[in-house]
């Protein structure tokens, strides 16, 4: 919706259709007359044109130096987006990385169970040897220490 707007700059009314809220448009209105009062206060030998046109071109000036500092901003936070994405690849494979590092330790652990499984079963199920008097289950006979005596032949 457009707006009708009455302005007054250097004495003259100026009416402007705008998009824009009139509140705003009243207060650039009022910046600009401050800007341009304060060059013909300065040097009383300035016109109000040549003070429109240094406030033009330090308004020019201005919007360029921002126009460059956004494209400058525009440029660091696409490198630092670029640099997030790397980061972000780097941290997913690392994490595959962890994954498959900790399926290793499951199948080694695994492994390792099973083994100790099986010695332990070998274990129970070896006899422990035994001597020629232990499997017959007597005491050797001789002497009492249970040493058998010498004859001579």
């Amino acid at each position: 919706m457009k707006n009708l707007v009455k302005v007054v700059l250097c004495g003259k009314e100026y009416r402007l259709q705008t998009e824009d809220a009139p509140s705003y448009v009243y207060q650039l209105a009022k910046t600009l007359e401050k800007r341009i009062s304060d060059i013909t206060e300065k040097n009383r030998q300035v016109s109000a044109h040549s003070a429109v046109m240094m406030v033009a071109l330090s308004a020019l000036d201005e919007l360029t130096k921002a126009n460059n500092s956004i494209e400058v901003i525009r440029s660091q936070v696409k490198e630092y987006v670029d640099e997030a994405g790397k980061a972000r690849l780097e941290r997913d494979a690392a994490l595959r990385e962890i994954d498959t590092l900790r399926a290793k330790i499951e199948q080694l652990e695994n492994l390792m169970k099973l083994r100790e499984l099986r010695d332990s079963e070998q274990a129970e199920a070896k006899p422990e040897p035994q001597t020629d008097a232990e499997s017959a289950g007597t005491e050797p006979a001789g002497e009492p220490d249970g040493q058998l005596p010498l004859t001579e032949a």
